[in-house]
């Protein structure tokens, strides 16, 4: 617990309620088959994103509660198909598309606030109004259940699950911002991706201060007291420079075996994206599009996949929803 408070932190305002939902995220995340904290990491990312989209104050409380408690729903059904390592059938999938409203009910009988409830209950709603349960679409679903639609999937495919093994980090980019403007908002997408690229180049400078050695240009200190002395530093074109002379080389740290390696001042991101797209144009982000034919969704990489039957009465529905998976 105390590894998992150090990357999510609470107000004292919010501390009592949110040390309770920290152990409810993690018996969800049980439930649903995670290895790994996945709703503590949707709450740290949420908090990133809502911060910078405007939200604080009860607001961004309200997001990160709700990342925590978003799979309520699915704590409350208990179905033995979230672990199994296979594909849902239809009547399974229509049966899991019902969580997010008992994750409502649920938040509800915790106590948690409205806003935080109807976050929950819209969480798998898409931009383009494809989602679920009540088919919101823009800006008529609200910014907390938008950060959370994106982040949770971008987390899901980075994470092994019974079904699959987890995507790499610079793929799972790929699949978002693919469906930027289709399942997530833009918006939303192109935070998501400047942060996960300032991350990766922190790892990076982390990585680079830890590794690399301590460059020492002579193999003993009597290569040192050989060197013959510098009288004079040339400024350009040649000429001696006025004020800058050295008499001797002292044996300084610059050359000692123990001198702490110095990080670089700036290191540059490695591209977001894999090939075939470097990164999203602004034009594309500020698009609104429809499902295209045979487009896939997040979830379908995410969690579990529908087993069709043209024979189902319910064939209408799965038309409609041929993209979406639980």
């Amino acid at each position: 617990m105390q590894a998992q408070q150090a990357i999510l932190t609470f107000s004292e305002a919010e501390r009592p309620l949110g040390d309770r939902l920290l152990k409810i995220a993690i018996e969800i995340d049980r439930v649903e088959g995670y290895s790994e904290a996945h709703a503590i990491a949707i709450a740290r990312m949420a908090e990133k994103i809502g911060a910078r989209m405007g939200l604080h104050g009860v607001d961004l409380t309200a997001l990160k509660f709700a990342a925590l408690a978003h799979d309520l729903g699915e704590r409350a059904m208990k179905r033995n198909y979230l672990l199994r390592p296979s594909v849902l059938s239809w009547e399974e999938t229509l049966d899991l598309w019902r969580h997010p409203i008992l994750g409502e009910q649920a938040a509800g009988e915790l106590k948690l606030s409205r806003q935080t409830q109807l976050l929950i209950r819209w969480h798998h709603e898409w931009w383009n109004g494809g989602g679920y349960p009540d088919g919101l679409a823009g800006e008529a679903i609200p910014v907390g259940a938008r950060i959370l639609r994106a982040v949770d999937s971008y987390f899901a495919l980075v994470s092994n699950r019974p079904h699959r093994q987890r995507f790499e980090r610079l793929e799972a980019e790929q699949i978002v911002a693919d469906l930027a403007g289709i399942e997530f908002d833009p918006l939303v997408v192109k935070l998501l991706l400047h942060i996960l690229a300032g991350e990766r180049a922190n790892e990076a400078a982390f990585t680079y201060t830890e590794t690399e050695p301590a460059i020492n240009f002579f193999e003993s200190e009597s290569e040192i007291d050989s060197v013959a002395p510098i009288h004079s530093i040339e400024a350009p074109f040649g000429e001696p420079h006025p004020e800058i002379e050295i008499t001797e080389i002292e044996q300084s740290s610059r050359y000692d075996e123990s001198a702490e390696p110095q990080a670089p001042d700036e290191i540059a991101p490695a591209p977001v994206f894999a090939e075939p797209q470097a990164e999203i144009s602004d034009e594309a982000l500020n698009e609104d599009h429809e499902t295209a034919p045979g487009a896939e969704s997040s979830e379908q990489h995410d969690e579990a996949g529908i087993k069709g039957d043209s024979e189902n009465p319910a064939d209408e529905a799965e038309d409609a929803r041929e993209k979406i998976e639980s």
